[in-house]
């Protein structure tokens, strides 16, 4: 009997087994398989402005001043304060279809076409801070968004993300101090007297940096929609990167349309990114699943999400067509 139910456990454990590798699988070849960008678009060489846009929901009435980071944006004729976010774990950028019907509704013509399955919008002329950009094939975000009419020129109006895609081809100057970005086609002179590039993989148009914590080498994927953290990791890393005195924040993190439960602590943990040391600033940690998360962690390529706290004093530079960044930090 004894025998029958080692068995029969055995076969179980085998068959989790087989499920968490598929699952595994799927999730990577999900997460890095390359992806169409329909995304296209002319620029000027110019910086294109960003704010922090804060919010104020967690324990202890905590107000979080860098939730998002988001880039005004002006469409000529429109009176309206339009943003969109600037989000580069979005592998593609989007303009919301609610904003879509409401802009069409104002007297904006915007036609859309099918490219595949993906519905786009055609064309659209806007500017980006001071930067006149020229986009075509913008993908559609279904039943998302916001509503307004031509009387809401006083309130802020997020209708869109700008993702990674926005990047491809492009060397991306990214100064979080100054608030500033700027597109490149081919390296400024400036840039060929800082210190040597190191190399980071673009799959999926996902960026994944190299770092180093406690002499151990990871990847951490950036996403600059992680804004408010340093780095999202799993619990018991947290607890390592964290001091067990310090008050641990508690609040839902907004992605998309779900809400995440996070737990945060302020750290001056140091890491090695490219060149650079860092702090990390806050370590935090997703409140699911934690007892699953070290075993599932160590299959995937992610070893952490990096947010943009730890940038805040520095400067990342990212060349994806040659897949190497810099960050350079202040003397």
């Amino acid at each position: 009997m004894k025998k029958k139910i080692g068995y029969i456990l055995l076969i179980l454990f085998g068959l989790l087994l087989i499920g968490a590798s598929v699952g595994i699988w799927k999730f990577n070849n999900a997460l890095f398989k390359e992806k169409p960008n329909y995304l296209k678009y002319t620029f000027e060489d110019k910086p294109i402005h960003f704010n922090w846009a804060a919010n104020s929901t967690g324990s202890g009435d905590y107000a979080e001043p860098q939730a998002a980071m988001t880039i005004p944006l002006k469409i000529e004729g429109i009176k309206h304060q339009f943003y969109m976010q600037f989000d580069t774990g979005a592998p593609n950028s989007y303009i919301y279809e609610n904003d879509l019907k409401s802009l069409r509704k104002i007297g904006l013509d915007i036609k859309e076409v099918v490219n595949g399955k993906v519905r786009c919008v055609k064309n659209l002329n806007f500017i980006l801070g001071v930067n006149h950009i020229e986009a075509t094939m913008i993908p559609i975000l279904k039943n998302y968004g916001h509503n307004f009419d031509k009387n809401d020129t006083l309130k802020r109006i997020g209708i869109g993300t700008i993702g990674s895609d926005f990047l491809e081809n492009k060397i991306t100057s990214i100064d979080f101090k100054n608030q500033k970005i700027q597109l490149f086609d081919k390296k400024p002179n400036w840039m060929k007297s800082l210190p040597d590039f190191k190399k980071f993989d673009f799959t999926g148009r996902k960026i994944m940096l190299p770092v180093k914590v406690d002499h151990k080498d990871y990847e951490f994927l950036y996403d600059s929609g992680c804004s408010a953290f340093g780095l999202i990791t799993i619990k018991s890393r947290f607890e390592k990167y964290s001091n067990a005195k310090t008050e641990e924040i508690k609040y839902d993190a907004k992605s998309w349309d779900d809400k995440i439960p996070i737990r945060s602590k302020y750290t001056d943990h140091l890491f090695t990114v490219g060149s650079a040391t860092l702090t990390l600033k806050r370590v935090s940690y997703v409140d699911m699943y934690t007892i699953t998360q070290p075993l599932v962690t160590p299959f995937t390529r992610i070893g952490g999400w990096l947010g943009n706290q730890p940038f805040n004093e520095s400067m990342l530079i990212l060349d994806t067509k040659k897949e190497e960044f810099v960050v350079i930090t202040e003397d």
